[in-house]
């Protein structure tokens, strides 16, 4: 009889057990005690998926033999991207290994997807080992490839802004206001053909916007990019114009300095421009003055007959980002040639927050200018503070405006290899003409505590003393055992 009970409490348990694994199967259940809920998508980022009305597919090129360093971001990737699938219907995620089949390693190649080149210390040798590590989204015709996965920290942002890319119907329409005539190359090339591959993009020139035609004007634009024109200048007419397209919910991304340069003589003075009606009036004045930096790109500065490479204070660079923000996706600097400060105050319906700062050892010039590299005077300590270069403003409209206190930091000649700028650009773009469907996906990090490094006399101490205290905690156990029965 006790047989029959025993065995009546193990087959209800294993019912129970089968029962349970079937529930929790078919209706997860998630819960993420992770800091700052790394593995819980963002409600955007839910509320875009929900939004998919036919199959789009992710796949991930992923070879098998990642490095060991790889293997948990691996595991966070492949985590985030089965919680993608849990919560639309309509996506399906395929995972595939270049490594082990030929026809997949083509696919890679042609979606433009490279080996990426690893080197590590195994087993006391140092390898170079190869592997594939990239995401293609495929959504009827279109298609958005992120080449090499390597940052986990802003995958989802890129992730739900390709999606959002690719499930729009209509593509935004965005005006680029204040381009100079004055050069026979056009320096903002690159910035039009990169945004013109996601919208819509026109060279608007304010003088030709007549009484009767602005109505239609300033609702026909999501986005309005305004740049420095030197040497000519905005009238009141024009700022007043851009006002009414900000107050009227319209979002605007300003690049201008407070001060004019002369490149060829390395002369300055405070600018003409009157850019500053517009950005003052809600709370971010920019300063005619420069700010300099010990955190500084490097310049070639001379002539045909010598040249020299040099750090220019005048050229920051910065990564002191606003982290709560999702502008700086992938970015790991940003840099700003000959930019001005901005001093932020608050006005009544608007609200005023710094984007961008330098570092604490920058220092400003103002009233006298000396550009030159040779005969930079030196600052006093007292003065080394940092400074606020980039701003965000949000109107109680909806409107926002990104006021970046430097002309040229959109301009190709000034963007260098590895700078953000122009990603910074496109994504201040995408969030101000997603109508909000991007915004609050928060830039995620997981925390890892790897074991210190240890000398060879420390590893020597943990592995005698692994090998010899656990005979040693039995030996004297035993002792003490063989003392009592005595």
């Amino acid at each position: 009889m006790k047989i029959v009970h025993e065995l009546s409490k193990t087959i209800v348990i294993v019912v129970i057990a089968v029962i349970g694994f079937l529930v929790f199967t078919f209706f997860p259940v998630h819960f993420d005690f992770s800091k700052n809920s790394a593995y819980t998508l963002s409600p955007a980022t839910k509320k875009t998926i929900s939004s998919i009305d036919k199959l789009l597919t992710i796949q991930v090129f992923l070879s098998s033999d990642l490095p060991t360093k790889l293997l948990t971001l691996k595991t966070d990737v492949t985590e985030l991207l089965q919680e993608y699938r849990r919560s639309g219907k309509n996506i399906q995620v395929k995972m595939l290994d270049p490594k082990g089949d030929t026809k997949v390693a083509d696919q890679a190649k042609q979606y433009g997807i490279p080996q990426m080149q690893f080197s590590q210390l195994e087993q006391n040798k140092y390898q170079v080992s190869a592997a594939y590590f990239g995401i293609v989204l495929t959504y009827g015709d279109k298609t958005e490839v992120i080449p090499q996965v390597t940052d986990y920290t802003n995958l989802e942002y890129n992730l739900t802004s390709a999606i959002y890319r690719m499930t729009r119907t209509e593509m935004p329409s965005i005006a680029l206001v204040g381009e100079s005539s004055a050069s026979q190359t056009d320096p903002f090339a690159l910035l039009k053909q990169t945004l013109s591959q996601q919208y819509t993009v026109s060279s608007v020139d304010l003088k030709t916007i007549k009484p009767e035609d602005e109505a239609a004007f300033l609702t026909k634009y999501k986005t309005m990019i305004v740049l420095d024109p030197e040497p000519q200048s905005y009238t009141t007419e024009q700022i007043q114009l851009l006002k009414k397209f900000y107050e009227a919910g319209g979002n605007v991304l300003v690049f201008s300095g407070g001060t004019s340069i002369d490149e060829q003589t390395l002369s300055a003075q405070a600018s003409s421009n009157n850019i500053n009606e517009l950005t003052a009036t809600y709370g971010a004045q920019i300063n005619s003055d420069f700010v300099l930096s010990t955190s500084a790109e490097y310049v070639n500065f001379g002539n045909s007959q010598g040249q020299f490479l040099a750090a220019y204070p005048f050229w920051i660079r910065s990564s002191i980002f606003d982290d709560k923000s999702g502008l700086f996706a992938n970015l790991q600097y940003v840099s700003f040639p000959w930019t001005s400060s901005l001093s932020l105050t608050k006005k009544d319906s608007f609200q005023v927050s710094p984007l961008i700062l330098s570092s604490d050892r920058s220092w400003i010039q103002k009233g006298t200018f000396t550009l030159s590299p040779d005969s930079l005077p030196q600052p006093k300590m007292s003065e080394l503070q940092a400074r606020v270069l980039g701003a965000l403003i949000k109107n109680s409209k909806g409107g926002e405006m990104v006021v970046v206190a430097s002309s040229r930091f959109p301009n190709e000649k000034y963007i260098g290899q590895g700078s953000g700028n122009l990603d910074f650009i496109l994504n201040t773009v995408d969030m101000f003409s997603s109508g909000g469907a991007l915004s609050g996906i928060r830039s995620r990090s997981t925390s890892s505590y790897p074991i210190s490094d240890l000398s060879d006399s420390q590893k020597d101490v943990y592995k005698y003393a692994a090998i010899l205290l656990f005979p040693l905690l039995w030996g004297i156990y035993g002792g003490i055992r063989l003392l009592r029965r005595k």
